[in-house]
Parts: C-alpha cells; structure tokens; sequence
C-alpha cells in the first residue's frame, strides 16, 4: 500500500495540475488526509469552501471507484461536466437515464473505467445498485448536502436516513458526509444515521466576512417592491431573488422585467430542459437575474452573485444561510437581504409548523444587535468583528466612528460587544477551523448607501 504521506504528495499534484490550485485550505486537507487514510469525516465547510474537491483529489489518488450521493439531478450533472472537463472520468445514473445509458455506466464502472459515480440517494436503494457496489466495493463513498440526512435539518428528505443501512451494506467503506450548514443537533444527527461511530468532525467557521446582511420589515406587498426594484436597479450584476412559490417566482420576474431588470423564473414546474437552459445562461452571465423557489443554486459553480434577496421568510435560519451563502463565494463584497412582512411569518408557521426551527429565524430578522453575531450564534460560534450588517451599519452612524463602548465602533466589534450581552440564550462556542472563504484584509464595512 502507498504509505500515506506519498498520496498526499499525490494528491496536491493532482490539486495543481487539474485544478489549479496552490494548496489546500486547511479544512480540505484535513478532509482529504482522512480519506486517503481510509478514514470517515464530517466535513462542515461554508459555501464556496471547496467541498467537492474532498472528494474529487481522493477519488483520482485512490484506486477504485468513488461513490458520491447527491439530492438534485443538476447538481449531479453540473459535477459530472466539471469533472470530465478536467480529465476525470465521471458520470451519473439518475431518474433520467435510459436503460441503456445506465447499463453502460455501470459497466464502465465495475470494468475499472470511472473514478467518480454520482448517484441519488433513491437510486443507491435499488437492489440492482447495491448489488453492483458490492461487487465494485467502492474505495470511498461521499455523501454531498449530508444535512438532508437530519430531521433537524433545513432540506430533510427521508431517502438520505437510510443511507446508513446501505453503507453497512457495503461493508463500511470509508465515508464523507459533507454540508454547508449543520449545527451541533444536525451534525449529531448526521454521524448517527450514517452509522458512521467516533468519526473526525471537521469544521470550518461559518463566518463569511465578505457578506453583508440586512433585513428588512415593510409593510405591505408595494412597499416590497420599491424595496427589491432599488435593491436590484442600480446595481447591475448577477442576483438570485428567493420567493416560496412557484407562483411568486412568476408573478415578481414579471414585475422585475416591468421595471427593467432581466430577469427570469426558475421553478420545479418547468420541463428539465428549459430549467437546465436557463441555468447555463445564469452561469454564464447571459442572464442578470433569477427568481427562484428554494432548489435554485444548490451546488452551482458560480462565483460572482453580488445579491441574494429574500421575499419573505426561509424554512430555517440554517436553510436561509445556506441560501444567502450563494452570494459572493469569490470572497468579492456581496449583500444578502431579507425583504418581509407579519404575513410571511404566520404563512411560514403554517408551513412549517415547529417553532424551533422557525424561531431562530425570527431572532435574527427582529435583533436589535449585530445580526451576523445572531447568526452565527445559532452555530456555536462567536465574531469579534463585524464584517458588515444593516444593523452595525446604523450604530456606526449614530456614534461616528466613534470607538467607545457606548456603540459600534468603526470596525463594528463594539456592537457586537453589546450583542453578546444581551440575555437571549447562547450555545457554547465551538472549536473550529480557520475560514475558508473570505480574503483576511476584507474591509470592515461596505460602502456608504451600499
């Protein structure tokens, strides 16, 4: 067997040579020493931290085959096509692959000739896929958007719970379960549906610096509008607007488009094709703006989305932060807004129907300090700077700059001094790995009016 340092010598050739990158990040290559050491990890990374490259440098040092799990066939696709553009033989078997692609697939699969098979979580239950994989015996298995294994996870979905019993299967093959967002509960949750025991749990900081966040209560549904329409004017470039429904997602890119922003609707009610056109014109920037329900960018390689807009409420504060965190993985300013009303809130009650999860939601819309120390508060984190919100923003004004304890200073880590003084409840801090996104000079604060 190649002893361990060699494949980690191999592995950050191979992260040179096909996607050239200098190194690693450190939680990415705690990540890959522990697959190439036949260990399982939880990896918790933020979006754009690099998660599919865990997997992917594993993959091509191992020999075999390496099995990754994904929820959405676009996701899957999106990878497959990134990873065949640098050399890496890959494909996927999903619901819509013909009977012969798939018996194709999996032939070149178990004679030797893929290094990565994506799969979703349902086709991996199929007797004729287990029996395949036994025969294969994957090197490893990477389980991607793990948090859909949790039921206190924003994006449950109840095929993933039973991943664990098709590992075992397998014989255990060394796994990683990885995710965005997961608090201590969903991570727990996670290890043990998993079955993956005393496991590594790798956790970066869920801070993203060069993120702005605000919220904002307006009071009805023209007053929303004027908000978004001022938001999304001015300021051209890539921008991802959330609403609940598919309707919405109609009625507000019409609305958008009225005003002049190109904008266009992504939605589960359109045919595969077009949603996988308009995708590739957003990707591309052929298109500025996207009004989407929920499942839009989950796993979209795109870099410079400067504006995330929420009208009305997430399911979670775990699902809005994973859905915020599509802005501004270039590490480039970014801004991330909420736009809501009492009805929102009592629309989501209605949906979503526990209050755990909805609660810390509302905490942090209705904060009256730092909202990123809220925010990431709810992950057992704490910030000694602000790197910006509406919320230090304000008290920067009303103090000056000033940097006294009576508000925020011009870094804003006064407020958030004042923050954490206040008396709702806080979870332990927990030891994490440095960030991994944002540059360490980014500024403390955007633009005025930004």
């Amino acid at each position: 067997m190649t002893p361990l340092a060699t494949r980690i010598d191999l592995a950050r050739e191979q992260l040179r040579a096909r996607f050239g990158f200098p190194a690693f990040r450190p939680g990415q290559l705690r990540a890959v020493r522990a697959a190439l050491a036949g260990r399982s990890a939880l990896v918790v990374l933020p979006t754009g931290g690099g998660k599919s490259l865990c997997y992917q440098i594993p993959a091509l040092v191992l020999d075999g085959l390496t099995v990754v799990v994904s929820p959405l066939i676009s996701l899957m696709q999106d990878q497959v096509d990134a990873a065949r553009a640098r050399g890496i033989w890959a494909a996927s078997l999903t619901s819509a692959s013909r009977p012969a692609e798939r018996a194709a697939t999996l032939a070149d699969a178990e004679r030797g000739g893929l290094k990565l098979l994506y799969l979703a979580p349902e086709r991996l239950m199929t007797g004729e896929m287990i029996g395949a994989l036994r025969r294969m015996r994957p090197s490893l298995l990477a389980v991607d958007e793990a948090h859909c294994v949790s039921e206190w996870g924003p994006d449950f979905r109840p095929a993933y719970r039973k991943i664990g019993l098709v590992r075992l299967a397998l014989g255990k093959p060394p796994t990683l379960a990885l995710t965005a967002t997961a608090t201590r509960a969903v991570r727990d949750d996670i290890v043990a549906s998993l079955r993956l025991g005393l496991v590594e749990r790798i956790v970066g900081s869920f801070d993203r610096p060069n993120l702005f966040f605000a919220a904002r209560r307006v009071k009805d549904e023209d007053e929303r509008r004027r908000v978004l329409i001022g938001l999304l004017r001015p300021y051209r470039g890539p921008s991802i607007v959330y609403v609940p429904t598919r309707r919405l997602a109609e009625r507000w890119t019409r609305t958008l488009l009225h005003a002049g922003v190109d904008a266009v609707p992504y939605h589960a009610g359109l045919e595969h094709m077009v949603r996988r056109a308009l995708q590739d014109r957003f990707t591309s920037d052929r298109i500025e703006c996207v009004v989407a329900t929920t499942a839009f960018g989950l796993g979209i390689d795109k870099a410079n989305v400067r504006r995330v807009v929420h009208l009305g409420l997430a399911t979670s504060l775990e699902a809005y932060y994973q859905e915020a965190g599509r802005a501004g993985r270039d590490g480039r300013r970014s801004r991330c807004e909420v736009l809501w009303t009492k009805g929102d809130v009592r629309l989501q009650r209605m949906i979503v129907q526990d209050d755990r999860k909805l609660d810390p939601l509302l905490r942090y819309l209705t904060a009256f300090g730092c909202r990123r120390a809220e925010l990431l508060r709810h992950f057992a984190e704490r910030v000694t700077q602000c790197g910006g919100c509406d919320r230090c923003e304000k008290w920067r004004r009303w103090f000056g700059g000033r940097d006294d304890r009576r508000g925020a200073a011009a870094s804003g880590a006064g407020f958030v001094t004042l923050a954490r003084r206040s008396p709702a409840p806080r979870a332990p801090a927990a030891a994490t790995a440095a960030p991994q996104t944002a540059p360490a000079s980014a500024p403390a604060a955007p633009p005025p009016g930004w």
